[in-house]
C-alpha cells in the first residue's frame, strides 16, 4: 500500500515537474510564425523604409521596377547612384511621411512592426552588385521574402541593386527567431551575376497570393519566371497546389489583384491574359481602370477581412469597398506608389491569424 501511494505521489510530481517544462517551453517558442490566407488578422509585419533611397542606376535589360516609364530613362542615366535626399529633399521629405505614417497606423492596430532598414547591412553589403546596377531602394519588403504557412522563403530578384535586400531579411528573421522557433528558412538558388533575360530562377514576393492550401503565382516576363513557380511547386510539394496566372504590363501580381476576404478582390480586368483560376472564377470583384492600375489603385493593405488601408486619391474604390461591409482607411500614398509600389508591396507579413 506503501509503495502503491509512493508511486502516485511520485506520478503527481512527476507531470507537475514535466508540465511546468513544457509550459516554460511553449513560452520560449512563443507565437509561431503563420500566415496562410492574404486577409487573416495581421500581427506581425515587416515594413518598408525609405532610407538611403537613391535614384536606380541604368540597367538596359530591366523595364520595369522604381518607376521605369519612358520619360525617366534619361533622369535614371543622369542621376543613377544619387540619394533621392539630395537630389528632391522636398519629395524625400513626403516619402518620409508616408511611410512613417504607415507605420504609426498599424502600430495603432497593435501589429508589431520591424523596419526593412539598410542601417543593418554592412558597408560591403550595401554595395553588393553595385558593379552591376547602381541604387538602393528599400520601400519594398513584399519582394525578397515570401512568407507561406511557417515557410520563410528567401526569394531571387530580377532587379541587380535589390538582391543586398536579402541580407536584411536574414538579420530580420535571425532577430525574429529567438521569440518564433517553428518555421523553416530556405533560400531559391541565386540568380547568375549576369541577370540573364533567359535560363536563372526568379521569383518574387509581389507575384504571390496565398489562398490557404492554393498558391497564386504571376507571370508577366518582368519578375517571376516559369523556372521560379515551378521551383516554389516542388518545393511546398503535394499539399499545396501552385497555380500561374498570366499577366501583361505590369511587374507584379499584386499591381493588378488583391483578395480582400472570401470572396471579395479588387483587379484590374485588362491585365489579364486569359481567365483566372476556377477558385477565383465565382468572386466579387471591385474592377479598377487601367490608368489608375498604374498608380497601384489594385495594391491595397489588408489587415484583415474587415478592415483595410487604401491610397486617398481613389475616392471610388473606398465608397465600392464600404458598400460591402469594409472598413476603409485611406492615407496619402501618392509618393511611395511613385517609386513603384504600393501598399502592399510595402509590407510583408510574418504572422497572421484567423480573427475570432
Amino acid at each position: 500500500m506503501k509503495k502503491k501511494i509512493f508511486c502516485n505521489s511520485f506520478l503527481i510530481f512527476l507531470f507537475t515537474i514535466t508540465s511546468g517544462l513544457f509550459a516554460r517551453e511553449i513560452q520560449r517558442k512563443g507565437k509561431p510564425i503563420s500566415v496562410n490566407y492574404e486577409w487573416d488578422k495581421l500581427e506581425e509585419v515587416i515594413l518598408g523604409s525609405p532610407k538611403k533611397l537613391t535614384v536606380p542606376g541604368n540597367c538596359p535589360t530591366i523595364k520595369f521596377g522604381f518607376d521605369y516609364q519612358s520619360g525617366n530613362e534619361e533622369w535614371i542615366k543622369k542621376h543613377g547612384g544619387q540619394e533621392m535626399s539630395e537630389i528632391d529633399p522636398d519629395f524625400y521629405k513626403k516619402l518620409v511621411q508616408q511611410s512613417d505614417n504607415l507605420a504609426k497606423i498599424l502600430e495603432s492596430h497593435n501589429i508589431k512592426v520591424h523596419r526593412h532598414n539598410p542601417d543593418l547591412l554592412t558597408p560591403e553589403e550595401l554595395v553588393f552588385m553595385s558593379d552591376l546596377e547602381k541604387g538602393h531602394n528599400f520601400l519594398y519588403p513584399r519582394d525578397p521574402v515570401i512568407v507561406i504557412g511557417n515557410h520563410v522563403i528567401e526569394t531571387a530578384l530580377k532587379l541587380p541593386m535589390r538582391t543586398k535586400e536579402k541580407f536584411i531579411i536574414r538579420k530580420i528573421f535571425n532577430r525574429i527567431r529567438m521569440n518564433h522557433q517553428n518555421f523553416k528558412y530556405v533560400s531559391v538558388p541565386s540568380v547568375s551575376p549576369s541577370f540573364p533575360v533567359k535560363g536563372g530562377i526568379y521569383l518574387e514576393g509581389g507575384d504571390v497570393m496565398l489562398n490557404g492550401y492554393e498558391i497564386y503565382v504571376g507571370h508577366s516576363g518582368n519578375a517571376s519566371n516559369k523556372a521560379g513557380i515551378e521551383w516554389l511547386r516542388n518545393y511546398l510539394g503535394k499539399d499545396y497546389t501552385v497555380r500561374q496566372i498570366e499577366i501583361k504590363d505590369f511587374q507584379h501580381l499584386d499591381c493588378v489583384l488583391s483578395l480582400i476576404r472570401p470572396g471579395l478582390a479588387v483587379r484590374c480586368p485588362d491585365a489579364f491574359v486569359g481567365s483566372l483560376p476556377d477558385s477565383l472564377k465565382n468572386w466579387d470583384f471591385i474592377n479598377i481602370p487601367l490608368e489608375d492600375a498604374k498608380k497601384l489603385a489594385c495594391n491595397v493593405f489588408v489587415i484583415d477581412q474587415n478592415t483595410v488601408i487604401i491610397d486617398e486619391r481613389f475616392t471610388y474604390l473606398k465608397e465600392e469597398l464600404e458598400k460591402r461591409g469594409i472598413k476603409v482607411i485611406s492615407i496619402p500614398f501618392d509618393a511611395i506608389a511613385q517609386m513603384g509600389g504600393g501598399f502592399r508591396c510595402s509590407h510583408h507579413p510574418v504572422r497572421r491569424i484567423k480573427k475570432k
